[in-house]
């Protein structure tokens, strides 16, 4: 059987100005679909020219090195996985080609720096295989698949209600957001290492930590990939679950209305301790397929 996969919507939307550093991506050929959330710089120095700071192209540039990442990244998936890979031997050539890539882009060495400095994201991936689904993910990027009638969830809620509360709880002290990111420093350092949390970085050895799903389909399948930043949706802001997010993201062309419903939800400071918010507002992006 052929995969067939076909693209019905998408949206990113950044938190400011810019391109923000989310991005997602689909091969409708391959059967391969994915969303990927950069996470926000917290190093001491860039390592990817900043907008203009190029020296062979000097109208180009990144935001931000998470943008670098993400961006890269979402190129890597556009090869799709070799018949004899698995989830996890493809995740692990694409994070060694990361890693590669970063050490030919970057504008100083990448094995001086810390590894608070190093660009790291949350991404889940998706691709078909005969009557399957199979997702791959590191980190706090969700899927929700509605086949058959049946809707359910993907991901690592656990991390995501753990990271609100972490966040209610350094917020509460006197240090607020100044201390999040301070403590965000200390947690990258340990990233990708054993007994902290594995992400998408630089490190090849996370793809075994990977968070692998197979799904069955039966029947009309539809399933929409997005970023933590666009799951606040559900979590913490309760304005829809599982099924009424599905139901609302398939009446066309709803995922631009949804970001407008998500960008109300922050329109106040002052709420972000009681949601856990290190960040009032989040990139949002979000990618919607249907599987036959």
């Amino acid at each position: 059987m052929q995969p067939g996969l076909t693209f019905l919507d998408a949206v990113n939307v950044p938190s400011g100005s810019g391109t923000g550093d989310d991005r997602y991506g689909f091969d409708e050929g391959a059967g391969t679909v994915w969303v990927i959330d950069g996470a926000t710089d917290v190093g001491t120095r860039r390592l990817f020219p900043g907008i203009g700071e190029a020296d062979d192209a000097p109208n180009f540039g990144w935001e931000s090195d998470a943008a670098w990442y993400a961006d890269r990244l979402s190129g890597q998936f556009l090869k799709p996985p070799q018949s004899h890979e698995n989830a996890k031997t493809y995740l692990e050539s694409v994070i060694a080609d990361m890693d590669r890539l970063a050490r030919r882009e970057a504008v100083i060495p990448i094995d001086e720096q810390p590894r608070h400095n190093l660009p790291s994201a949350g991404g889940i991936w998706m691709r078909r295989q005969d009557d399957r689904l199979e997702f791959a993910g590191l980190g706090d990027c969700v899927a929700i698949v509605r086949t058959g009638g049946h809707t359910q969830y993907i991901g690592q809620l656990d991390l995501i209600r753990a990271e609100h509360a972490l966040n209610r709880k350094q917020l509460a002290e006197p240090a607020g957001k100044a201390g999040g990111y301070a403590n965000a420093r200390k947690t990258r350092d340990r990233m990708n290492t054993d007994g902290a949390h594995w992400v998408f970085s630089l490190h090849p050895e996370a793809a075994l930590h990977a968070d692998v799903t197979q799904i069955k389909m039966r029947g009309e399948t539809r399933v929409l990939l997005m970023s933590d930043g666009f799951f606040r949706l559900i979590e913490p802001y309760g304005l829809y679950d599982i099924n009424t997010l599905m139901d609302r993201a398939l009446e066309g062309d709803a995922l631009p209305d949804l970001t407008v419903q998500l960008r109300a939800a922050e329109q106040n400071p002052e709420d972000d301790v009681r949601m856990g918010r290190l960040k009032t507002s989040d990139d949002a992006c979000a990618v919607l397929v249907e599987i036959s």
